[in-house]
């Protein structure tokens, strides 16, 4: 993903200004007992070709992403080995598009979404506030309330596999039905997608529940990773 070179400020969504420097969009492998665990999908290759992003809204014109067939993540694992059919799970933090581009791999997954996600941006008010599901091949995800109990600075908890060891929790804040996903199991991580670009920037509640729960932070547009 290449991002534009400004933070903030209304020339961003001019054409040009973009930066020297990509970012990646990380996705994550879990393995569990009872099966793979994929956190986030990652782009599609087709969001590279003209006519993929809708040029109206502002916010497709913050980003470009630069990548072919071959870097999606289906054919990444194929090449490590793994079949993207044996992924049991897929976890999405939100929906937007370089985070659920890559879904269509995993067709006999469960996928799981946040209601209040699902929710926000389906339908034509959905693309109002810059989600595609036009391209989302979702037919039937698992759509959850986070109604399991507290954990740390989370009022919420969805427990994947029912043994504690994969726990979605609620992250709203880039999207309101935005979550993280907690893996409590040997070197426990904390995969936390869009919440902050570094760990640097997670909020402080959380980056102290990370410290003390030793949990490593693993985020989408981690370049440091």
């Amino acid at each position: 993903m290449r991002p534009k070179r400004a933070d903030r400020g209304p020339r961003r969504y001019l054409s040009g200004g973009w930066s020297a420097e990509t970012l990646p969009v990380n996705v994550f492998l879990v393995h569990h007992p009872d099966g793979l665990c994929l956190f986030d999908t990652g782009q599609t290759a087709r969001a590279a070709e003209p006519g993929y992003h809708p040029r109206w809204h502002p916010f497709h014109r913050l980003a470009r992403f630069e990548l072919r067939p071959e870097d999606e993540i289906g054919p990444q694992l194929q090449r490590s080995g793994i079949d993207p059919g044996a992924v049991r799970w897929v976890v999405l933090s939100h929906l937007h598009t370089d985070h659920v581009g890559g879904v269509g791999a995993f067709a006999g997954a469960e996928v799981i979404v946040s209601r209040v996600e699902w929710e926000h941006a389906r339908g034509l008010s959905g693309r109002m506030r810059g989600y595609l599901p036009q391209h989302w091949p979702l037919a039937e995800p698992v759509v959850v309330d986070l109604a399991g109990p507290p954990v740390g600075p989370f009022p919420g908890s969805f427990d994947v596999a029912g043994d504690g060891r994969l726990l979605v929790v609620p992250t709203a804040g880039h999207t309101p039905g935005h979550v993280a996903l907690l893996v409590r199991d040997g070197d426990g991580c904390f995969l936390g997608g869009d919440l902050a670009h570094s760990p640097a920037e997670l909020p402080p509640e959380i980056a102290d529940f990370c410290a003390r729960e030793r949990l490593t932070v693993l985020l989408a547009h981690d370049g440091d990773l």
